[in-house]
This record gives C-alpha cells, sequence and structure tokens, in this order.
C-alpha cells in the first residue's frame, strides 16, 4: 500500500517474467475461455480452453495499452502443480516483440500489436505431463529456439523479421525446461543450452556444434550465465 505508482490484475495464468522497453512491459498470459463463451464442443476438454494472449502495460500508469491473442486453443496435455500455461517470456529489440507459447507456436507482433508472422513447431510432450517453459534466445537479427521434449528434438534459428528458418540442428535430449544463451567469444556468437544429457554450445550463425560436456543431472531448468570467459550451467 506505501509508495506503490500502480497495480494491475492481470487475466489468467502465466509463470512468464515481464519485459521492460521504454514505457512499455509485456507478459504473456493463459487466460481460460469460459464453456458458456465456447461456440461449440467436439469431445472431451480435460484441460480446459485458454486464450494465450500477449499483454502490453504502459509503465507509468499501469495501463493496458493492447492486448493480441496469439491463439485460442485446448492444451493437449496438463502442466505440474507450479508450472502453467504460458511460462515463457517474450523479447524485445524495441521494434518488434515476439511471444513464445511452445506447443500453440511463435509469434511476431511490432509494439502496436500488429501481427507480423508466426511459426507452429507441433506439440511437444513433456516428461510426467510437467508442462512447458522454456523462452526464445535474442541476439541481433537472429531468434533461437531450443525443443527438448519427449519426442524429436531441435534447436533451430530465425531471421528476427521475417521468421525465415535459417537453421535447424536435431538434438537428443529428454524434456528441459532452459532458455538458451548467446554469448560472444573470441568473436564468435555462441548459443550455449541446458540438458540433462548434455550442455552444447553452437555457433549463432551456421548451428554447428562447437563443444559439449556432460555430468548434468535430470530436469534441467536453470539457464546458463556467462562472465568475462566462462560459463556456468546448474
Amino acid at each position: 500500500t506505501n509508495n506503490v505508482s500502480w497495480k494491475l490484475a492481470l487475466p489468467g495464468e502465466g509463470d512468464s517474467t515481464p519485459i521492460v522497453w521504454g514505457d512499455r512491459v509485456f507478459v504473456l498470459a493463459a487466460v481460460p475461455v469460459p464453456k458458456e463463451a465456447l461456440k461449440s464442443s467436439e469431445g472431451p476438454d480435460p484441460f480446459g480452453t485458454f486464450r494465450f494472449t500477449l499483454i502490453c502495460v504502459d509503465r507509468l500508469s499501469g495501463k493496458v495499452l493492447w492486448e493480441q491473442v496469439a491463439r485460442e486453443t485446448s492444451p493437449q496435455e496438463g502442466h505440474q502443480q507450479n508450472n502453467t500455461f504460458a511460462s515463457s517470456s517474450p523479447v524485445t529489440d524495441g521494434k518488434c516483440v515476439w511471444a513464445f507459447f511452445g506447443s500453440r507456436g511463435l509469434y511476431c507482433y511490432d509494439l502496436e500489436g500488429h501481427l507480423k508472422w508466426h511459426k507452429d513447431f507441433g506439440l511437444m510432450k513433456t516428461k510426467m505431463g510437467f508442462g512447458e517453459g522454456a523462452s526464445p534466445a535474442l541476439s541481433g537479427d537472429t531468434l533461437v529456439i531450443n525443443w527438448d521434449h519427449e519426442g524429436d528434438d531441435f534447436i533451430a534459428a530465425f531471421d528476427k523479421t521475417t521468421g525465415k528458418e535459417l537453421w535447424r540442428q536435431p538434438r537428443n535430449e529428454p524434456t528441459g525446461w532452459s532458455t538458451p544463451l548467446i554469448v560472444e567469444f573470441n568473436g564468435q556468437k555462441q548459443v550455449v543450452v541446458n540438458a540433462t544429457g548434455k550442455v552444447r554450445s553452437y555457433d549463432l550463425a551456421t548451428g554447428k556444434e562447437l563443444w559439449s560436456c556432460g555430468g548434468q543431472t535430470a530436469n534441467d531448468i536453470p539457464s546458463p550465465v556467462a562472465q568475462g570467459d566462462m560459463v556456468y550451467l546448474t
């Protein structure tokens, strides 16, 4: 109640970390759709129907400037009790903002909320139905998505402006929730990814694997961090 400029009740649920650019705040949410609002019901719907939403808020006043529903659908699986259906965080370069909803796709909007492009990658099947959580990584003109689940895995890079796929590398890992880290070393940008089997680093420009290191344990969730010429993973 003291020293609070504003408060805003957000709709739905989400573990998405808000991001800030200038006077705009962006956050993702999965907003339940009441059954009576659905047009029709076809078959069982055990997890409910959600509007996967990107919300833009004025940082100074707390006023919602706009909301965009990327997709309205029923998730194919549930999530662990402390997870949600909107756990990825958005990223922005000050010109566009990218919202990643995992099995519901990747969406690029301008800062006024106009959709520029979107990509679908299929459906994830997560370990023990724990749900999804990794966020995109952005560096320069390149956006990186890591897709580790109980199926065919990959890591891929996309042109941030057009959504064109630049490269894709297969991976062999169980479900992971770690967001890739993009860091520059000796003039080369690397994409470092935490995982149960191995930590791997890829060349951001080509996708070529540069190095790997084993010794991790199951359920890798924390993202890598770096300082100087060292990278730390847990």
